[in-house]
């Protein structure tokens, strides 16, 4: 039986995926006991956190985001209890010589990317990955410790240690208000009852915004967007150890997934603040992508697929920290599809954010919310 709902609480976090989870996690950890997370649906995760593609690529198109990933894929090392949370097979991004200059410059600006990377001409890459032989390609950069992540044991970790130090989750138990007093978050309102805080942590993904409604706050300028991962059957034609292979110029990705392939053609649709359904034709038109730009990946073909939402910022960069028009509202939003691998230090800089009333630089300056405010 779930203990009754408190009275009052140091912090509510709203929504128990990566970001509210590792968030509190690290608000424990910091010497904050009485944290309450409230999560409308009946188990952990079940939107954006359990439907992606488990890939801790760590070498992004920006370089506060693979700062930031870098720090995180090190923190999972830690979280498992002796168990690996990553399986460090590698990332190997392709495409064309402007796309990958880009990137090489980023990874020279992180010390722990610059340290490991490796740039690859096309002959390199093909021979690596032998399913790109006759694909458009100029080249790739491998980043070795970059890896495939056991997404459940990840959340399953990061409420683990948020429970150990005294958070206490509440499943089936939706915000439905904010109340607001003297320009500052009073308490949050659910069904069962009404807590008193100083601190909401909005942390609800694509519902983000509706959050901040109930505090009368209007929306920052995150879009939900539909993409579709689709998984194959059984093709032995990859090594269960190679890397996963990202284009970042053609627009896919790919990696072993069980005894298949699973696949990503990148494809992203503004949708509504609700989970999306499958588009019909969305198996067929990744097809139809895979087949002109991979012609080593024709013969197989995908059986079973679904779609998920990441919520996306103009500037593709993630909105942490405290909203300049209401005391005590905290964002942890618009993680862009990089929620899972940068979850554990998103999780460490939101909860210095909320005790130390600054976000860690260079994270606070890049994520603040006020770039999309006016108060």
């Amino acid at each position: 039986m779930a203990p009754p709902l408190p009275q009052r609480a140091d912090v509510v976090v709203v929504g128990a995926g990566f970001a509210g989870l590792a968030t509190a996690a690290s608000l424990v950890e910091l010497g904050v006991r009485r944290v309450v997370v409230l999560e409308a649906e009946p188990i952990p995760g079940k939107h954006g956190s359990g439907r992606n593609a488990a890939m801790a690529r760590r070498l992004i198109e920006d370089d506060v985001l693979s700062r930031l990933a870098v720090r995180s894929v090190a923190r999972m090392g830690e979280l498992g209890n002796g168990t690996p949370l990553v399986r460090r097979v590698g990332g190997l991004l392709v495409g064309e010589g402007d796309a990958l200059d880009a990137l090489a410059r980023i990874a020279a600006a992180v010390p722990e990317l610059a340290a490991e990377v490796e740039r690859l001409d096309a002959d390199a890459v093909r021979a690596l990955v032998p399913a790109l032989a006759g694909a458009d390609l100029a080249g790739g950069i491998l980043t070795p410790g970059c890896g495939v992540t056991d997404i459940h044991a990840l959340l399953g970790a990061f409420a683990d240690r948020a429970r150990a130090g005294g958070a206490t989750t509440f499943l089936r138990t939706p915000l439905t208000g904010i109340r607001v007093a003297g320009g500052r978050v009073v308490a949050a309102e659910t069904p069962h009852g009404v807590i008193a805080t100083e601190q909401l942590v909005n942390a609800a993904g694509f519902a983000a915004n509706p959050v901040a409604a109930f505090a009368g706050l209007a929306p920052l300028p995150l879009v939900p967007t539909r993409r579709h991962l689709f998984v194959t059957a059984p093709w032995g034609g990859l090594d269960r150890a190679a890397p996963f292979v990202w284009n970042v110029s053609a627009g896919y990705y790919f990696r072993p997934e069980g005894t298949g392939l699973l696949l990503c053609a990148c494809d992203g649709t503004a949708w509504p603040p609700e989970d999306p359904p499958t588009d019909p034709g969305a198996r067929e038109a990744l097809a139809a992508k895979f087949d002109a730009a991979v012609p080593g990946l024709r013969e197989v073909r995908p059986t079973r697929g679904w779609a998920g939402l990441r919520v996306m910022t103009p500037d593709h960069r993630f909105v942490i920290g405290a909203d300049p028009r209401l005391t005590g509202f905290f964002w942890v939003a618009g993680l862009g599809g990089h929620g899972m691998t940068t979850s554990a230090g998103v999780g460490e800089i939101a909860a210095r954010g909320l005790v130390d009333g600054a976000v860690p630089a260079p994270f606070g300056a890049a994520f603040a919310p006020d770039r999309f405010t006016t108060v």
